[in-house]
This record gives structure tokens, C-alpha cells and sequence, in this order.
């Protein structure tokens, strides 16, 4: 997106509101080791003023704190890392069932909806593995570490229940970790709450998970001008470049996500390790896919199904895409040929690759 702003960062226990631009309110802060921007646009639009517009900002201002709190919440239950969240506990716990909070049951049985479809492709018990990696360090595990954990990588061994708000990891060898979708669950929560709220036009970005609603804002000033509910332009990175685009997507309302081998990856021994690990070798995921974008009303969606476009390949994905309603991606290859659903056609612009001298 486009428009230019300042960020101030806050921890998310004390972030408030601020004014990142004439009618709008915003919120931001790291939290779910990434950074998290909150924007709301005034109904009113950038010449509010008087009693109404700052009763709006009073709105705003409040529902964008109800989505620092909800994170702060979503924090606590899902991490991996904190003794005492519903994650720790069930793993403290295993193989009984112990209570959770409804939210963390509900997204471990819509994640498991996820890990069927993808045919395991996609698997929330890779965590089991992935601790084996250090991305930052560049470690590689060994062949034997590996064969050693991955038949404990089966998401059918997870156990929840929603009804009775308890979850149980039947393996207790298995590492249950929702990191590859929860943030979707949580921008449609955040949605939820802002929309409640009488906030209709906004964009919400956690780390790369955008989700937008109502459309721009309007703005005389901008060449051209926006009118009030012109769809954003929401650039995909280029991943042989990510400095730069490689295409813009037209959206209104709606998520868009990537799933990329750019974002984490090392070189050792002359081979370069990404961080997409196939549940089925334990090892970064052999495809022809550079990155995958996945387009939809959902953000959930674009989270559980990005992953698995990547690692299907670039004619597999496209063509499992194209047969999900409300579902559409963008495919770039490892020869930088960009493939797209027939959902896209009028609303994506290609940037070519800039050469490099």
C-alpha cells in the first residue's frame, strides 16, 4: 500500500493510539515476535472536526485498544514459549486433555480442517522437526536427528474438543505450534472487534498478514485523487528482489498473505536451506514455487493455504486454488513466471523483475 506513515512502536501492554495521518487512528507494537499496525480510518474522513469527529476518534480509539488487549490475550494462550500458556500446558499435560480457552479450541480444530485438505502438506505438529533447525545460526540437523522426530509429525494425534474446551496432544513427543496459522485467526478476530465497534474502514498488518476493509479513505490530494472505498493496491514481494514488487493486487476488503523461501533462509556447504520444511523429509520443501500469495475474505485462508500452494508446485497450487470459492493466488516460480487465478484477472498488475547490472 502506498500511503506514507510513522509508526511509533509501544509495548503492547501500554501502546496507544495515535494519529499516523489526518483522519485515521493507529496502534502498534511487537508482539508475537513481529511487528503489529492497527489503522482506522474516520468515517468522517481526513477534514473531521468538532464534536462528532472527536467522538469518532473516542470510537476509534477504543476499539483499537480492545484489539492491543486481544492480542495481548492471544499471546498469552497460544505461545510456545511461555510456561503458562494453553500450548505449554498441553504439552506439560500430554497425552490427557487439559482446558483451554475456547478460542485456542477453536483454532486447533479449524487448523486441523487445514492439515486435511492440504493432505498433510500442511501440519500444525511440525514443530516437532522445525526445533531441530536454527535459521539464524544456520544449523542444520543431522539425518539421524531427523529420521528420529519425524514420525512424531502427525496433526491426527492432536485431540481437541470444543465443545468441552480441552485439547490434548496424544504423542507426547510432538510439538504442537500454531505459528503457521494463527495469525489469520487472529486479524479476523481483530476484524471482528473493530467492525462490532462501529470501525468499518481499516488495515490491519500483522508481519505481513494484511487484511483490509471499506476500501481507501478518500484524499483529494493524491494523484489521482481517491474516492471513499477505492480498493487498495497491495504489493507482493518480488522474491528475487524483495525490495521491490513483483506485482500489486486491487482489494477492497479482504486478506492477502505470502508464504515465501526469501523470508528466512542460509547457505551451507553450498546449498541454501529455506524455511519451509516438508513434513514428509523434515528438510526444506523441494518445489518449483518462489513464493505463494494467497488472496481471500479470510485472512485464516490465506494463512492456511499459502503453505501449502508453496510446497504443492506451481501448476498444483493454481489449480487447487482455482476450485476454492472466495480463494485466489498468486504463483511466482522459481523462473520468475507469475501464474494467477482467473479470480485476479482484472485486479493485478505484474511489475517485471528489474535487471541487475
Amino acid at each position: 500500500m502506498s500511503a506514507t506513515r510513522t509508526f511509533v512502536y509501544g509495548d503492547p501492554a501500554t501502546a496507544e493510539p495515535f494519529s499516523p495521518e489526518p483522519g485515521a487512528r493507529a496502534v502498534s507494537f511487537f508482539i508475537f515476535n513481529t511487528d503489529v499496525h492497527l489503522i482506522a480510518y474516520l468515517a468522517g474522513g481526513m477534514r473531521a472536526s468538532g464534536r462528532e469527529a472527536e467522538e469518532e476518534r473516542g470510537r476509534a480509539d477504543a476499539a483499537l485498544a480492545a484489539c492491543r488487549d486481544r492480542c495481548r490475550f492471544f499471546e498469552r494462550a497460544l505461545s510456545r514459549t511461555r510456561a503458562d500458556s494453553d500450548l505449554a500446558r498441553a504439552h506439560a499435560g500430554a497425552p490427557d486433555p487439559v482446558g483451554v480457552a475456547p478460542e485456542t479450541a477453536e483454532l486447533v480444530e479449524l487448523a486441523q480442517g487445514y492439515c486435511a485438505r492440504s493432505e498433510g502438506l500442511f501440519d500444525i505438529t511440525m514443530g516437532t522437526v522445525t526445533q531441530l533447525w536454527d535459521f539464524h545460526t544456520g544449523k542444520v540437523p543431522s539425518a539421524r536427528a531427523l529420521a528420529a522426530k519425524l514420525p512424531h509429525v502427525d496433526w491426527r494425534r492432536i485431540r481437541v474438543d470444543r465443545k468441552a474446551q480441552t485439547l490434548a496432544i496424544e504423542d507426547p513427543e510432538a510439538v504442537l505450534d500454531l505459528g503457521g496459522i494463527a495469525k489469520g485467526y487472529i486479524a479476523d478476530d481483530l476484524a471482528g472487534i473493530l467492525r462490532a465497534r462501529g470501525v468499518n474502514r481499516f488495515v490491519l498488518n500483522l508481519g505481513g498478514n494484511v487484511l483490509v476493509a471499506g476500501g481507501r479513505p478518500a484524499d483529494e490530494r493524491a494523484r489521482p485523487p481517491h474516492r471513499a472505498g477505492d480498493p487498495w493496491r497491495i504489493g507482493i514481494v518480488n522474491p528475487f528482489d524483495p525490495a521491490h514488487h513483483r506485482a500489486l493486487v486491487d482489494l477492497a476488503d479482504g486478506s492477502v498473505v505470502t508464504s515465501g523461501a526469501f523470508e528466512r533462509s542460509f547457505a551451507k556447504g553450498g546449498r541454501v536451506y529455506h524455511h519451509i520444511l516438508s513434513p514428509r523429509t523434515g528438510e526444506p520443501a523441494v518445489t518449483d514455487v518462489a513464493s505463494a500469495t494467497i488472496v481471500a475474505a479470510r485472512s485464516l485462508d490465506c494463512d492456511g493455504y499459502s503453505t501449502t500452494a508453496f510446497m504443492l508446485g506451481a501448476e498444483r497450487a493454481r489449480d487447487l486454488i482455482e476450485g476454492i470459492d472466495q480463494v485466489e493466488a498468486v504463483i511466482i516460480t522459481d523462473r520468475d513466471e507469475v501464474l494467477y487465478t482467473s479470480g485476479l484477472e482484472d485486479r493485478l498488475a505484474l511489475i517485471p523483475t528489474l535487471t541487475r547490472l
